[in-house]
């Protein structure tokens, strides 16, 4: 469901630029490395939430409560590393 959803309101706001002849530059998306970067960390450290919450959930702790916090709390710290990696990177380019 959310995948058409998805789909049907991208294909309606194409056809809305279309009709009112908007240039199709911004339907092209170039390969943007720090988005890929982001989702390889968040990915991985979901990774790393899933293993740590197995283990909690193994040594006596509820499922549910172990694999929703965990994950979440991993995947923001990836967020939060990604962001702190992007700052240090644009602060080192501004020092050149």
């Amino acid at each position: 469901l959310f995948v058409y959803m998805f789909f049907s309101s991208r294909h309606r706001e194409r056809m809305a630029l279309i009709d009112n002849r908007v240039d199709a530059k911004i339907f092209s998306q170039e390969s943007n490395r720090e988005d890929s970067l982001k989702l390889g960390i968040v990915a991985i450290m979901a990774g790393i939430g899933v293993f740590i919450a197995y283990l909690l959930d193994k040594s006596g702790l509820p499922g549910v409560v172990a694999y929703f916090t965990v994950i979440l709390m991993f995947s923001g710290a990836g967020l939060v590393g990604f962001y702190y990696l992007i700052k240090n990177k644009e602060e080192k380019q501004d020092e050149v």
